[in-house]
């Protein structure tokens, strides 16, 4: 019996790896989306984490059981992600041969080239593995988190310079790496919110409140950043970073904005605000759903833009099979 059920798992392990190589046949880009939105949830759930065991919190406690597990799939997503430095040119400006003819990309060459991008990218890696060796469930672990926090958020914020920022030809904003991680922060804890309630009050160790706060701050901090940037480099009117915005808010790109503005802010901020999610756990979990949901809208507005393209066959594909491989480890755990 437990033969079968663990050929049953890696059966399962494989056929999520494969849905995700079957979306390199639609190109590299059509997979880099779902490799995004899973990197980024992974990385969230070590943030979090981390600020957990700096806190030594509570809150914390009835998360552990999903955060772990998250978390734990970040150097798998790391070699998720190698296949890409073979595909640069079909991603970033900056690795196609007119890039010599353009001085904003000559410019940065020194920094954005592919060896130098690929040894950061294993030092980052490195970095988030060598942290999460020092976490132990059930335990709290201060020192690591007081370190470690701000290291993984550095790392973190020069790792969506690479990845994310660079798949723009000239645009440029020290606060795009924070943008992605609050969200990526927030995502994280909104799936974790979300799996411990649908175990019912009980599970959540009398914690509701604290983590509905939590989502409400975590939240308003990043549409703070978030505003504060667009008002910035709306205000300085530099064509490079203006860029950004201008395909962003023209054509159907415009209605998404208004569409993750409001339903991924103002309407869970103002349920947030009530009492009842603070209260029962069944009131709760329709909004850490939410505002998960939400976060996926918002990197499809970063991303797909840059990549251009919109949701297709092969991301389909790329999410169904990274989301078996996420479900299957949650159910390991």
């Amino acid at each position: 019996m437990q033969r079968s059920i663990e050929a049953n798992r890696s059966g399962s392990w494989f056929l999520g790896l494969a849905l995700y190589a079957l979306a390199f046949l639609f190109g590299a880009p059509a997979a880099y989306f779902p490799f995004a939105f899973f990197l980024l949830l992974s990385l969230g759930a070590l943030l979090v984490l981390l600020l957990h065991n700096a806190l030594q919190s509570r809150w914390g406690v009835p998360l552990e059981p999903y955060l772990y597990p998250l978390a734990r799939l970040l150097p798998l997503m790391g070699l998720l992600g190698l296949p890409f430095f073979l595909f640069l040119p079909e991603l970033f400006p900056w690795a196609r041969p007119e890039a010599r003819l353009d001085p904003i990309l000559a410019h940065r060459a020194p920094y954005l080239n592919a060896p130098f991008m690929l040894l950061r990218y294993v030092l980052f890696f490195a970095l988030f593995a060598f942290v999460l060796a020092r976490l132990r469930p059930g335990e709290h672990r201060a020192e690591v988190g007081a370190w470690g926090l701000p290291l993984v958020f550095v790392a973190g914020t020069f790792l969506s310079f690479d990845l994310f920022m660079g798949l723009e030809a000239h645009f440029y904003s020290a606060s795009f790496g924070a943008i992605l991680l609050l969200s990526a922060a927030l995502l994280a804890l909104a799936a974790a919110v979300a799996l411990a309630s649908r175990k019912g009050t009980a599970a959540l160790l009398g914690q509701a409140q604290n983590h509905t706060n939590l989502l409400l701050a975590l939240s308003i901090i990043w549409i703070y950043v978030e505003a504060t940037t667009l008002i910035i480099v709306w205000g300085g009117d530099l064509p490079h970073e203006v860029e950004f915005y201008v395909k962003r808010l023209h054509g159907p790109w415009d209605g998404v904005a208004a569409f993750w503005v409001v339903g991924g802010f103002f309407l869970p901020f103002l349920y947030l605000l009530t009492n009842l999610p603070k209260r029962e756990a069944r009131y709760l979990l329709p909004a850490a759903l939410w505002v998960a949901f939400f976060r996926l809208v918002h990197l499809a507005w970063y991303l797909l833009p840059a990549l251009g393209r919109g949701v297709g066959v092969g991301e389909v594909l790329g999410f169904l099979g990274l989301g078996l491989v996420f479900l299957l480890r949650l159910r390991q755990a």
